[in-house]
Order: structure tokens, then C-alpha cells, then sequence
């Protein structure tokens, strides 16, 4: 299975996956910038959604979208529709700014909002997990999340918002980390729900996809084709490659 995981990770022509590669947050480390292949805030707004740049209604101009739908995700390239500013000092991961898209603006440029949500106040995060920094040369694209490959990384575990360990991997050592860190995900709760959560998602739409409705109006040929399809449920290792792709599991802590 590992090998398998491997293959698909970099070749990308085992599974299609609808999916765009993501803006991705920064960081500051030793007055250097840097992208972040983690999204510290999503466990603080889930804590805190009041706080929330958007969904929060604290910003004036998303006051009107109360009672609409939201415009968000703004580019697909941005589902949580912001952008975070981090930095590690005295080996401390504190929050510095926060920008949103300015939505009544024909460019939407990112504007900071990190002012009229939290004033002057220290933002506690309570974030435990790992940090991934590519610090390297770009390998290679890929259109899954933060999947693209480098061929240097920063790891920094983080307990707490404070770092407890750090380390420099290359691209080889970064895999082996990638894979051990999924086999230890595979034996949370968080996983048995994404697998259900999975297949119940397929059986909709098996359901939908064959349903009278939608096979209105086609022959015969392309319904049994349709059916062909949806002969056989996903199995688990097919899932796995999906999940192992676009899941966020920085909160699994492994040695590395």
C-alpha cells in the first residue's frame, strides 16, 4: 500500500481528483518568509467563530451576507478565504496578520483585517501539531491542496503553540514522514469517519447518478455504461489515496 501511496503521489495519474492547489498561509522564521502547508486557524475558528474573518460578521463588509450566501470561496484557489501571517519567535507560534479579499473591489485585492478583529490582543491559539515550511527548490505541481513537491523541508512540532522539536528533511526523508504519518492517521476516529463519510458521499451518488430523473432521456448504451461505473463500491485503498492526498492530518504527532 505504502509503494502504491508513493506512485500516486507523484505520477498523480492513478486517481482524478477535482481538486486546485491552495494558496497557502506564511510564516516567519528568523525574519524570513515563508509559505506554510498547514492552517493553524482552522481548529481556533472552529473554537472561536465568532472570530472568524468572514463567517464571524465582525468585517462591515460581509454585514450584508447575513442573510445571503456567502461569494466564498472568492478564487478556488483559496477555499478558506483568507490568508494567516505566522511567526516562530522564542520558539513561540503566534498569529501577526490576517487578509481577506476586498469583495467590493473589482480585483479583490487581499486587504489586512487583523486590526478590527482582534485590536491589540494577543491571540492564543492552542495549536498542537507539525509545521511543514518548504525551504527548498520546487520540484513539482500538483493540483491536490499543498501536494506540490520540493526538495527541502522544515518540520516543526508544535504542542501548544510552543515548538518542541524541529528538523530539516529532503524530499526522500519528507515522503518516508508522509507515509508514516498516514498509517498513523489510519488509526484514528478522524479516519473511520472520513472512510464512512466517504462511501455514504458514493452511495448518494450512485443513487443520484442512476436515479430515473438524471438517466431521463438517455439510451440504453449509456445508462448500462453509468451503471458500469457504479458496479462496485470504492474500495478502501482506493479512499486511502484519496484521503491520503487532500486530508489534513497535521494534528497526528509523529517522531521524525
Amino acid at each position: 500500500m505504502k509503494f502504491k501511496i508513493l506512485i500516486l503521489l507523484f505520477t498523480f495519474s492513478i486517481i482524478k481528483i477535482f481538486a486546485t492547489s491552495q494558496e497557502p498561509d506564511r510564516i516567519i522564521i528568523n525574519n524570513k518568509e515563508y509559505a506554510l502547508l498547514n492552517n493553524p486557524l482552522d481548529k481556533y475558528f472552529e473554537n472561536h467563530p465568532d472570530d472568524h474573518p468572514i463567517y464571524g460578521h465582525k468585517i462591515r463588509m460581509f454585514n450584508k451576507y447575513k442573510k445571503k450566501v456567502l461569494p466564498i470561496p472568492f478564487r478556488t484557489s483559496n477555499y478558506r478565504g483568507y490568508i494567516a501571517l505566522f511567526k516562530i519567535e522564542n520558539n513561540q507560534l503566534s498569529l501577526v496578520d490576517l487578509k481577506v479579499q476586498k469583495i467590493n473591489s473589482k480585483k479583490r485585492k487581499y486587504i489586512s483585517v487583523y486590526q478590527k478583529l482582534f485590536g491589540n490582543k494577543k491571540i492564543v491559539l492552542n495549536y498542537s501539531g507539525i509545521l511543514i515550511i518548504p525551504t527548498g527548490k520546487f520540484i513539482e505541481a500538483a493540483n491536490f491542496g499543498y501536494s506540490s513537491l520540493y526538495d527541502q523541508y522544515q518540520l516543526m512540532t508544535v504542542k501548544n503553540d510552543t515548538v518542541v522539536k524541529e528538523k530539516q528533511l529532503n524530499k526522500d526523508e519528507f515522503i518516508g514522514f508522509k507515509v508514516n504519518r498516514f498509517d498513523e492517521y489510519k488509526k484514528t476516529e478522524d479516519y473511520k469517519t472520513e472512510l464512512k463519510n466517504y462511501l455514504n458521499s458514493w452511495e448518494e451518488m450512485k443513487k443520484s447518478e442512476l436515479s430515473e430523473e438524471n438517466t431521463k432521456g438517455m439510451s440504453q448504451e449509456e445508462i448500462t455504461e453509468l451503471e458500469k461505473e457504479y458496479e462496485h463500491a470504492p474500495t478502501e485503498e482506493y479512499i486511502d489515496n484519496f484521503l491520503f492526498l487532500t486530508r489534513n492530518t497535521d494534528f497526528v504527532i509523529i517522531d521524525y
